[in-house]
């Protein structure tokens, strides 16, 4: 009985509050956190998946006015090396929906033709299961 009292008078003190305690205003960029599973085909190389992630990065994330950085990095040593991520660091939420819109744009670009693109997402997708996460990340500036 004292918990739900003191739950309701929480909610209470929250609901009269005049600023929003429980949301937090956005303090730095946003991070898109992709998290891929790899796989290791007979017929693929270490030097073809980098050759393929980075005429990727070159055309799809490098020349996006909406990303301010990316890195995509792959597992180097411990317990399980199938992770593969790819981290974009865009400035605001809106920017998450136009990044997506323009890799895709320029996606197209790249590959003009849609045997080039299944040509290259055939390629690519071998070194990899299906299996994969996302995650979106606020930035917390602390002050200094």
């Amino acid at each position: 009985m004292k918990s739900l009292f003191a739950i309701l008078v929480l909610v209470t003190v929250f609901a009269l509050l005049d600023t929003p305690v429980l949301a937090q205003a956005n303090q730095g960029n946003i991070f898109v956190v992709t998290n891929f599973e790899r796989a290791f085909p007979q017929d693929g190389s270490m030097r073809e998946l980098d050759s393929l992630t980075a005429l990727y990065s070159a055309n799809c994330f490098a020349k996006n006015e909406y990303i301010v950085s990316y890195k995509v990095i792959r597992h180097w040593w411990g317990h399980d090396n199938r992770d593969f991520l790819q981290i974009v660091e865009v400035k605001s939420w809106e920017d998450v929906e136009k990044a997506n819109s323009r890799i895709n744009e320029l996606f197209r670009e790249a590959w003009p033709t849609a045997e080039a693109r299944k040509k290259f997402n055939d390629t690519n997708n071998k070194y990899f299961t299906g299996k994969h996460s996302d995650e979106i990340y606020s930035e917390v500036v602390a002050p200094k």
